[in-house]
């Protein structure tokens, strides 16, 4: 149970965390966003922290070298778990941060890939387009391999691939693996070499790189647009290393090292391919009968404990986790987080209340949001799905692309046109 509400806490705190991120899209760069974790516990003190340094040092310098705009984030776990820097091009910046880095306490390896998670899935970072590879935001991991439980803080060297705390480590590694490819830096006197293979192992695209040869991982970047210009001239084609050192000579003079990464590129392709944009489904689903409906209005209740999280706002239940006990709500703030409403068998918490406070738009704004209000609009094809022409539903999902979601009176969910190809089936209702 104790584990359960740390994993809540850390998925809570990297939704937080998305948005400051967001807030700082100004000192972004254009390119590939890398968000490195790097383990600050006392186990690395010492000749640890002076290798993770170097090969840290050494992927940032290499960058500046190249003249690269790729974006860094930087989290430590430690005594602490935290970022030190927010995503960033400013490479000078992430450098001196780095300078007064002290290793203590234990290893919660898992809490920072938790919190990573605002960096590569809750909207932190962005989706480089290479063509034909898709280079969504990747993980580097510099650890010396031994990780503690997120809740016993003992350290200990004796954590191994039998362990809880590594299974849900390597759970977490391969789901999130399936979209960011995850890089290992074994770091330290003794790294765990075992374990940190097998989490590279379980990611698709994962690897493990020696901290001497760190600077490979900044290579990465000019060597995905030379792999993107070969898929992209020799589609179905058998691509020889004469093609590959070919088409390389119009970046520059590539090493061996080089050469041998854009294979490595060519025969990983399927792990830089598109992904089904509606892949998120799954947090949209109403799951429990006992549980307020998606499209319901709520405000924080008696239980709450999240600070100003919701801006002391109003905000939209989306959906029923596969948690029992715990509802999806959107903000009118924007931010979207998980709470406790009800009971899961062991306790009955009640972090929101209902309300019936639903969203307004301004008259002169054509914009849409969760938790509005709507009727069927001018171009309204679908029938009586809504019940009938007086029926009021809620949005609860809102896509880029002119589409939207809405919850009926009758129980009915569907999606509907809100500007996709200029076309309107649904209108405001009760705008100020």
């Amino acid at each position: 149970m104790e584990t359960e509400l740390a994993r809540r806490f850390w998925e809570n705190k990297a939704k937080e965390e998305a948005v400051e991120n967001q807030s700082l899209r100004l000192q972004h760069g254009r390119g590939i966003c890398s968000v490195f974790i790097l383990d600050t516990s006392e186990s690395l003190s010492g000749e640890g922290l002076r290798q993770m340094k170097e090969a840290l040092f050494c992927i940032l310098n290499e960058y500046k070298a190249m003249d690269m705009d790729d974006n860094v984030a930087v989290i430590g776990f430690g005594e602490e778990t935290k970022f030190l820097h927010y995503y960033s091009n400013s490479y000078d910046s992430i450098i001196k941060c780095l300078e007064n880095i002290e290793c203590k306490g234990p290893s919660p390896l898992e809490a920072g890939i938790l919190l990573s998670l605002s960096c590569i899935k809750l909207g932190g970072g962005h989706t480089v387009i290479s063509p034909p590879l898709i280079l969504r935001a990747r993980v580097v991991v510099i650890s010396d391999g031994h990780p503690t439980d997120m809740i016993n803080p003992k350290e200990t060297m004796a954590t191994t691939t039998q362990s809880e705390t590594f299974h849900r480590i390597h759970s977490l590694v391969k789901r999130q693996g399936k979209w960011n490819p995850f890089t290992f830096i074994p770091v330290g006197k003794d790294p765990n070499y075992q374990l940190l293979g097998a989490l590279a192992a379980a990611a698709k695209g994962g690897r493990i790189i020696g901290w001497e040869e760190a600077r490979l991982y900044a290579r990465l970047s000019v060597n995905f647009t030379v792999a993107g210009d070969i898929l992209s001239h020799f589609e179905n084609k058998k691509i020889t290393e004469d093609i590959v050192r070919w088409r390389y000579s119009n970046y520059g003079e590539g090493t061996e090292e080089d050469i041998n990464q854009v294979f490595e590129i060519l025969n990983e392709k399927e792990v830089y391919g598109d992904i089904d944009e509606d892949k998120d489904d799954e947090n949209f689903k109403e799951r429990y009968s006992t549980m307020p409906c998606v499209g319901t209005r709520v405000r924080r209740g008696r239980d709450w404990r999240y600070e100003n999280q919701d801006s002391k706002g109003v905000g939209t239940v989306i959906g029923h986790t596969d948690r029992v006990g715990w509802i999806l709500v959107e903000g009118d703030n924007g931010k979207r987080f998980d709470y406790r409403y009800g009971s899961n068998g062991i306790w009955a918490k009640y972090d929101l209340v209902i309300c019936d406070e639903p969203r307004q738009i301004p008259q002169n704004e054509t914009m849409i949001a969760t938790g509005c209000l709507v009727r069927r609009g001018l171009d309204w094809q679908w029938g009586d799905q809504n019940g009938d022409d007086e029926s009021i539903g809620t949005v609860y999902r809102v896509k880029r692309r002119g589409e939207v979601y809405v919850r009926w009176p009758n129980g009915i969910k569907s999606n509907y046109r809100f500007g996709h190809a200029n076309k309107y089936d649904l209108f405001l209702w009760l705008c100020i």
